[in-house]
């Protein structure tokens, strides 16, 4: 396929470049920012009480989905600003949907998800949004996941590439403008609706909806400190610079033909 829109994660797309894999990071997707962070470290309900801070963190259970992903490190992230190491935290790994069940039965204390899961666990009471991936990593913003296409595909059908580009963007432009309450939201919700598996129409209402640069720019800064961080844990198979990854060229020629959007 040629276009691939995927987590940014230590093994992939980070250890699949370093094997030879014809790809490149062009775009960003998603990140966290204010009022818009879908990453969310949730806490069992019967802890509200005594689980105030970051600090209270130490020395809980906590489930993430997957290891040397996105989520694992914002919560080392959250957890080191509070003064805590990794390790002094227990983790373990299981898909989101079981979380809710682990809550129920008190076999963690904590999860690191996203949207919905976050509005379903605290509706029904098994766990509250804690912190919020925006209210941790402000500078810079965490970057969740980016957009890579194919570098054959790059290399025969530049036109085409350039097309995509411009449509993709375009699109993009309707989401965050839906995102902040604009005129075509709910004509995105409904195509939301459609195409992912989150039915329920007044959910994104109660949901942090993940944030998408209008201009699809990418933080490099935030890619480079997760890159260290997957290395620090061992992630990491080969040393890769981030600036080898990243071909912008078609993002420019998208942006030179419908301008930049100022964001506030």
């Amino acid at each position: 396929m040629p276009l691939r829109q995927v987590c940014w994660k230590g093994d992939y797309p980070v250890n699949a470049f370093a094997r030879g894999l014809p790809i490149r990071v062009t775009m960003a997707r998603t990140r966290d920012m204010p009022g818009f962070s879908s990453d969310t470290l949730v806490v069992r309900d019967d802890l509200r009480a005594s689980v105030r801070s970051l600090k209270d963190i130490k020395g809980l259970r906590i489930a993430i989905n997957a290891r040397a992903a996105v989520l694992e490190y914002m919560v080392a992230k959250m957890l080191a600003s509070a003064g805590i190491a990794f390790n002094q935290v227990e983790t373990t790994y299981m898909p989101w949907p079981d979380m809710g069940t682990a809550f129920a039965n008190k076999a963690i204390d904590a999860g690191a998800v996203v949207e919905p899961f976050a509005e379903i666990f605290d509706r029904r009471k098994l766990a509250f949004p804690f912190r919020r991936a925006a209210d941790v990593l402000r500078e810079p913003p965490l970057e969740v996941s980016v957009i890579l296409y194919s570098k054959r595909w790059i290399d025969h059908d530049p036109d085409q590439v350039t097309a995509f580009t411009v449509a993709y963007l375009k699109a993009v432009r309707d989401y965050y403008n839906a995102m902040r309450g604009g005129p075509k939201r709910a004509e995105v919700v409904d195509i939301l609706m459609k195409y992912t598996s989150l039915k329920d129409r007044s959910a994104y209402d109660n949901i942090q909806w993940s944030y998408m640069d209008p201009n699809a720019e990418l933080s490099i800064a935030s890619l480079k400190d997760q890159l260290d961080w997957y290395k620090s844990r061992g992630a990491i198979e080969k040393n890769v610079n981030v600036a080898s990854m990243i071909d912008t060229r078609f993002l420019d020629r998208a942006l030179r033909k419908l301008g930049r959007v100022s964001v506030k």
